[in-house]
């Protein structure tokens, strides 16, 4: 409800009335509804309704604009139009010229406002326009002389009783008078609103007249006194007559010698015309066709021998979807008139749809008064055909149909812009699947390319309509959300429960050639205009928060905070001092050990790369390993660490004759590396250690996402003689079926289960489980992150038989390993089968 007499009227004493007010209520009354009016200005109105807070706007105009967000009846109650009003005392300008350099009153977000300026740009008029909250304020202000003009509906204007203001000849923009609602929300409440419209306004005696006659008799008086202006053409035809006379001319020369060249030329122009392959036809000014070509006789469906002197008259009546290639004509008979070309969309005969390049040009004669008008028809329709595929390639991505980067910041720039104008948040959701080339490598091209067909099948059916999924490529989507929220945080909370459920979706089950995978995805999300304004840092900036989710382990989303940025930076920098690391060597190797229950022994010891930086001292893994696997530099920098554990077993057993065995974990990246085995089995050849002093270790993780490669992998490796264990198992929910396929020899218990017995019931449970589980299926267990004697005792009563963990030590040194722990070792060499004697190694090496 805002005040805009005498449509909706807002009383001193608060109560309402009005044309529109008393016609909703009495259609509320027949449905049995309860009306709440809610007292607005005009311009909260819109806002109010996009945010839910208004079921319907009863008094509005239609606009393209609009109709992205808002939903119309289709019956017209009124029709206004837009009015221009000065003060009464004023000079009234004759049209919108005369504003040129006045300051202009219009209300705020109202169509005739928008569209005022919108003519006034078109022709180049400079206006100062002042916006206004409400018709009172508008017009108050011409009263005051404030401004010399006010815009807005007729319909409101004069019945805000002011004396001080006049009409001017300046009208424009008719509209209907609508109702309005939120984009798909209560369309039976148009519906019904449009019967009752249709019902009444063919019945004299029905509510609508009677409160047409109450409130806008006085308006609708003016409106039928409201000038027209009617212009009138005498066309007349001489074209012909300069044929004759000539023709009479030339009977005096050379008759036939004369008319016989004429046939011939005739007929030329006519073979040459008709060979043209498109629609030629010439109009007289009396609109009779002189002449006309076979394209033009089949397109209007008459023989050839019939079409000329026909007029346009018969050829609309033969062909009535031909009328709009009429059009205009009129504005060719004037000597002074210029070709005109347009382009039209029109239904042959046979009922196709083609689009024609309608170009019409003047010929007059030099005895003619008045021009007859050539017009040429070329059917592009095949061309369009063409342009709109083109079209659609450029903006959308081929394989998946989706829209691409150049589609999606087009719409994102018109999100924004609605997200200026009206107040509310959108959000951009960045996604990457994790461990796609992984999927790429195993199965081929052609499995990948099906599985980003399925996962953009499944993001559409999670976005709601007028939301946007696009590819931008490889596995990296983007989904746009429009009017999320006014309030930026409610905007993040509807994004994050997109986010949530886009990872469940993508995380099921998918079927491609008959194998079952599974993908989960990394996403960012931005909030705009709240985090960027632009379209390029939107997508830069959820780019860094997707990236974000993916170091903090994947399968999650991440809110874009401006820290995110640095750790990008900082992201390059170490990638850049990574490679100069490599090339100098600043890779050290801490050792962890690993202890029996039986005495605490010592047996073996993990290998732990550590990165020794110049000025940052120790660099934890954790933060370079991901660096190192993105950009593959974790392959040369694994064999790095797999030559120095080699090199240090060989180096154990010539100087003490004896070695326990060190484990070394590989990452993904070497797991698809195809020149793994090929590197190992080189380096027990070159050192001639025992194989199974060299422990390998994979998580369960990539042997999940590295199903295929990693079991044939694994079967090579096997063959070598090296050992092989499962790390962080139980994290990553492998099924006992899948475990049995692998070619293991330890499983080790991962420190997030560990960490909490005891007292856990349910960690307490997954550890008895597994133990017993790799008992009957023969396996060594380890127990890593054991840091209490409580941990420890309660492993040793469940029966596991290895341990690691910062109770026994943290990763020490090779120094420290050696002064600890050979000495003890050297005393059970020979009790201990994990240890290998010299004996054994010379005779495998054929060395005393």
């Amino acid at each position: 409800m805002f005040n805009a007499p005498p449509i909706m009227v807002v009383e001193q004493d608060g109560t309402n009335a009005g044309f529109m007010v008393e016609l909703l209520e009495t259609m509320a009354e027949k449905e049995g509804w309860n009306i709440e009016w809610v007292n607005l200005n005009w311009p909260e109105v819109i806002p109010k309704t996009l945010n839910h807070e208004l079921d319907l706007i009863p008094f509005i105009a239609y606009s393209e604009d609009r109709a992205q967000y808002l939903d119309y009846n289709e019956e017209g109650i009124l029709t206004g139009w837009g009015q221009v009003y000065v003060h009464k005392d004023a000079l009234v300008p004759q049209n919108i010229i005369a504003l040129s350099g006045k300051k202009i009153a219009v209300i705020k977000n109202e169509v005739y406002g928008i569209k005022l300026k919108n003519l006034c740009d078109l022709f180049i008029i400079e206006c100062d326009f002042v916006e206004f909250q409400t018709y009172k304020q508008a017009l108050g202000a011409i009263e005051s002389k404030e401004v010399a003009a006010a815009v807005t509906s007729n319909l409101v204007s004069y019945s805000h009783d002011n004396p001080y203001i006049k009409q001017t000849p300046i009208v424009f923009e008719p509209r209907k008078v609508l109702f309005a609602t939120a984009k798909n929300t209560n369309a039976d409440l148009l519906a019904t609103i449009d019967r009752y419209t249709k019902l009444w306004r063919f019945d004299g005696s029905s509510p609508y007249y009677q409160l047409k006659d109450k409130y806008l008799k006085g308006i609708i008086a003016e409106e039928s006194a409201f000038p027209a202006w009617l212009v009138y053409t005498l066309l007349i035809v001489i074209g012909l007559l300069f044929v004759a006379a000539l023709v009479a001319l030339l009977l005096k020369k050379q008759v036939k010698k004369q008319t016989q060249d004429l046939e011939d030329q005739s007929d030329k122009i006519r073979q040459i015309i008709n060979l043209v392959p498109h629609m030629i036809f010439a109009t007289n000014t009396n609109g009779k066709l002189i002449l006309a070509n076979r394209y033009a006789a089949d397109f209007f469906g008459i023989p050839m021998s019939e079409i000329e002197g026909c007029s346009q008259k018969d050829l609309i009546d033969h062909h009535p979807n031909s009328k709009n290639i009429f059009e205009d004509e009129s504005l060719l008979l004037r000597r002074d008139a210029h070709a005109i070309q347009k382009e039209i969309e029109i239904y042959n005969v046979d009922g196709s749809k083609v689009t024609l390049n309608i170009s019409k040009v003047p010929f007059i004669t030099r005895f003619s008064r008045t021009p007859s008008v050539v017009t040429v028809g070329v059917d592009i329709t095949d061309s369009k055909e063409y342009e709109r595929q083109i079209q659609h390639m450029a903006q959308h991505d081929s394989l998946t149909e989706l829209p691409n980067r150049l589609l999606l910041n087009d719409r994102i720039h018109q999100s924004l812009a609605l997200t200026k104008r009206y107040g509310h948040s959108g959000a951009v959701l960045f996604i990457d699947l994790d461990y796609f080339k992984t999927i790429n490598d195993s199965l081929g091209h052609m499995a990948g390319d099906t599985l980003l067909q399925k996962v953009a099948e499944r993001l559409q059916t999670i976005v709601r309509e007028g939301d946007t999924v696009s590819r931008l490529g490889g596995d990296e989507f983007i989904v746009q959300l429009n009017q999320l929220s006014g309030d930026p945080k409610k905007a993040e909370r509807v994004a994050c429960k997109i986010a949530e459920k886009i990872n469940f979706t993508l995380a099921q089950e998918y079927n491609v050639s008959g194998n079952k995978l599974f993908s989960t995805a990394s996403i960012g999300i931005v909030i705009y205009p709240r985090d960027a304004e632009n379209e390029e840092a939107i997508i830069q900036r959820a780019d860094t928060a997707m990236y974000y989710a993916k170091s903090m382990g994947r399968n999650r989303y991440a809110v874009f905070k401006k820290a995110m940025e640095k750790a990008v930076v900082r992201k390059h920098v170490l990638e850049k001092e990574l490679r100069k690391a490599l090339a100098e060597s600043r890779f050290i190797i801490r050792y962890q050990p690993q202890i029996t229950q039986d005495g605490n022994k010592f047996i073996g010891a993990e290998a732990l790369l550590r990165w020794s930086h110049p000025t940052e001292g120790i660099i934890s893994p954790a933060e370079f390993i991901p660096i190192a696997e993105e950009n593959h530099l974790i392959i040369p920098i694994g064999e790095w660490v797999l030559k120095q554990v080699c090199y240090q077993i060989k180096h154990w057993l010539e100087q003490h004759g004896y070695s326990p065995f060190i484990t070394v974990n590989l990452s993904v990246v070497q797991i698809r590396n195809s020149d793994l085995v090929s590197y190992i089995k080189k380096l027990l050849d070159q050192t001639k250690i025992p194989p199974q002093l060299l422990e390998l270790e994979v998580t369960e993780t990539v042997l999940l996402h590295e199903a295929r490669v990693s079991i044939d992998i694994l079967n090579e490796l096997k063959k070598l003689g090296v050992k092989l264990s499962i790390d962080d198992f139980g994290t990553g929910y492998s099924s006992l079926t899948y475990l049995k396929k692998l070619p293991l020899d330890k499983l080790k218990i991962d420190r997030s289960f560990v960490k909490d017995v005891p007292g856990d019931p349910d960690s307490e449970t997954i550890i008895r489980t597994v133990i017993g589980m790799s008992l009957d299926m023969g396996l060594e267990v380890i127990a890593e992150g054991v840091e209490t004697k409580e941990q420890l005792d309660y492993l040793i009563k469940e029966h596991c038989s290895l341990f690691q963990g910062f109770y026994f030590d943290p990763p020490i040194s090779l120094e420290q390993l050696e002064e600890k722990y050979f000495a003890n070792l050297h005393k059970s060499v020979t009790s201990n089968p994990k240890v290998v004697h010299l004996e054994n190694y010379s005779k495998r090496t054929n060395k005393k």
